[in-house]
């Protein structure tokens, strides 16, 4: 036991390093959208629904360029694992031509998602308002998709903590301009919820600013000695564009059969769309440790890559499923029980309480799942494999969950919870073929290393 310890001790230790910031990052950015909504919600339930609306439809293309730029942190990972600074100094600007690259298609995506908004049969109440306010935050993909280059970068690089401490100062900039410009203060117009939108624009222009200035000081003196020409950078900009076009489609399809599942719940009650919406506020706490666990597993994964010790790579593999195994228990056991009690801080509505609370128990299952498909598709990703995965991904997805939620709710007659039971459904058959995956890439390179 004691020389088990001493194997996985230095795993335990750099993956809770490397994802700790990530974790702060993004219960920064659940804060803000917090006080985002608790702002909005003072101007009325009109411009909150219209918010609503205008950020679900953002999401789309926002979380396609999330996963596009996550394949820039396994190459570069696998550079840095080698000391290959030539192909490093190539990805440093190879990251910045794709997302720039990418950040025009998204920003073209947003400006139809924008033009089909009166066909999508919303309230005509909100319509003005959603419009107005997502031609503000439409904008604000192209200097996010310029923050996420040097990001993923410096993620590579096993610097973690940049990314945190300009998303934070970033996140108090936020929420500062949406009480200067929704309201009006300190002598800024007052411009209702259009003013929330200028306000997140500007924080992610200060971000892809403060991103470009830090970023350039990385690996400064070492990057002084090679040189990228015009070849070089092309090709790795092309790598990247390979890997990150399926792993967007990964993320896009993940969050789209949530957003599905919500559509589907409001087709059956106005309660169970209620009851959908605090699990799902819910199941973001534990979502969001485990990504972290999960982007600081593919950080390692790279970086072992690049050393080509098969033994490493299992083994810090390993580290990082235990982990994420340990929250999972501690997580779903608080949820199970206090499953009556945590619906009754966003309502006092007993038939809401009632069947949030069941859709707690099922939550609680499918979350063991859920991480361990999330730290096998980021060992995945470390290794640089990414269309595999990704195909399995939308199969899983758009095959079997969404058809399973379909048929439970409306054929099976479980209604409301029916349209929870296919997750546990899809996400473990995801977990077993990522797992399958992943076995067959670790036999192939121990094959490799022994023919070598």
């Amino acid at each position: 036991m004691k020389r088990i310890w001493r194997l996985y001790r230095p795993h335990y230790a750099e993956t809770r390093r490397l994802a700790l910031p990530v974790i702060v990052a993004q219960i920064g950015q659940i804060t803000v959208g917090l006080a985002d909504n608790m702002m909005i919600g003072r101007l009325g339930k009109t411009e909150l629904a219209a918010a609503a609306f205008a950020n679900t439809l953002f999401s789309l293309p926002l979380i396609f360029g999330m996963g596009f730029a996550m394949a820039i942190t396994p190459l570069t990972g696998k550079a840095n694992g080698s000391n290959d600074y030539a192909e490093l100094l190539s990805l440093k600007k190879a990251a910045f031509a794709a997302n720039s690259i990418m950040a025009v298609l998204l920003a073209m995506a947003c400006l139809l998602l924008y033009s089909a908004m009166p066909f999508m049969h919303q309230p005509e109440s909100i319509l003005d308002y959603s419009r107005h306010y997502f031609s503000v935050i439409g904008l604000s993909i192209v200097p996010l998709m310029l923050f996420l280059s040097g990001k993923q970068f410096a993620d590579g690089l096993s610097n973690t903590k940049l990314a945190m401490m300009i998303t934070l100062g970033a996140n108090v900039v936020n929420i500062l301009g949406n009480y200067m410009l929704i309201f009006g203060k300190w002598g800024a117009p007052e411009l209702g919820l259009v003013g929330a939108g200028w306000s997140t624009l500007i924080a992610r222009v200060l971000m892809a600013v403060g991103m470009l200035i830090f970023v350039r000081k990385l690996y400064r003196e070492q990057l002084q000695s090679v040189v990228a020409n015009v070849k070089s950078v092309t090709a790795s900009t092309l790598k990247i564009i390979k890997l990150g076009i399926p792993m967007g489609l990964h993320m896009f399809s993940e969050s789209s059969a949530f957003i599905v599942a919500g559509i589907m719940m409001g087709w059956i009650s106005e309660t169970g769309l209620a009851a959908h919406q605090i699990v799902i506020s819910l199941s973001t706490f534990g979502f969001m440790l485990y990504q972290g666990i999960g982007v600081s597993t593919t950080i390692r994964i790279s970086q072992l890559a690049g050393r080509q010790v098969p033994s490493l790579l299992k083994r810090a593999s390993n580290a990082s499923i235990q982990i994420v195994l340990g929250m999972v228990v501690i997580i779903s056991m608080s949820f199970v029980s206090l499953s009556n009690w945590l619906p009754t801080l966003f309502t006092t509505d007993a038939e809401v309480i009632r069947l949030a609370s069941q859709m707690i128990i099922v939550l609680a299952i499918f979350q063991l799942f859920d991480a361990i498909q999330i730290i096998y598709s980021g060992i995945l990703r470390g290794m640089a494999d990414a269309t595999i995965p990704g195909i399995l991904t939308f199969i899983c997805y758009f095959i079997i969950t969404i058809p399973f939620s379909y048929w439970a709710a409306f054929h099976g007659g479980f209604n409301e919870i029916g349209i929870w039971m296919g997750f546990p459904v899809g996400l473990s058959i995801c977990a077993l073929m990522f797992h399958f995956r992943l076995s067959y890439l670790h036999r192939k390179l121990n094959l490799e290393m022994q023919a070598s």
